[in-house]
């Protein structure tokens, strides 16, 4: 039963040197986005692209359990990158909405296909 559990625990690390590697690779890219930003007097923050980022992740995420988790990574991962562009700019906005998560279930509407799969 241990061996089990190293096994699964081990394949946990593998996955998560993978998430580390494509987090960096992500960044790398938002660091260019917030140079182009920069260089051409665009805000850090765009509501419309986040919001339809979050139905993409929804209408993506292959097993609906995990919905609400991976919008919840989604959130984080767009706040880190606002930050780094904010600091990169030398400006500071709390105005994001939903987006300025700090723990609580963020409220996204999904429709699942029936009236009862609708989340909140």
């Amino acid at each position: 039963m241990a061996e089990d559990m190293k096994k699964l625990r081990k394949k946990i690390d593998e996955i998560d040197d993978k998430i580390l590697k494509l987090y960096e690779e992500r960044m790398d890219v938002v660091r260019s986005i917030g140079r182009y930003k920069m260089e051409n007097s665009l805000p850090v923050y765009d509501a419309a692209r986040e919001d339809a980022k979050l139905e993409e992740v929804f209408a993506k995420v292959k097993n609906k359990e995990y919905a609400d988790g991976a919008a919840q990574l989604f959130i984080t991962l767009m706040q880190a990158s606002r930050e780094m562009q904010e600091e990169m700019m030398g400006v500071s906005y709390d105005g994001y909405d939903d987006f300025n998560w700090d723990g609580e279930p963020v409220g996204i509407e999904l429709d699942l296909g029936g009236d009862d799969n609708v989340r909140k």
